[in-house]
């Protein structure tokens, strides 16, 4: 997937888009592992997100809500 966050939008609204494209994936009956979604989100993430994602989560070793919770967190203490 070319697609690559970028900085001067939210990650968390970006997280959405790609999240909204492996659900227009499933309308048309392909079904993406929620593995494969959480890592392909975290490999999207701008540059000053990668020691976050590197060092915190390993690349997927979270379900995608708690992902989406932990995004969400990240987010508020970056503000």
């Amino acid at each position: 997937m070319r697609y690559q966050m970028v900085e001067d939008k939210s990650v968390a609204k970006q997280t959405h888009e790609i999240i909204n494209l492996g659900h227009a994936l499933s309308d048309d009956e392909i079904k993406l592992p929620e593995k494969f979604l959480v890592m392909s989100i975290m490999d999207k993430f701008p540059k000053s997100w990668e020691l976050w994602n590197d060092t915190k989560h390993q690349k997927g070793r979270l379900p995608l809500d708690d992902s989406m919770i932990a995004i969400s967190i990240e987010k508020e203490h970056r503000n």
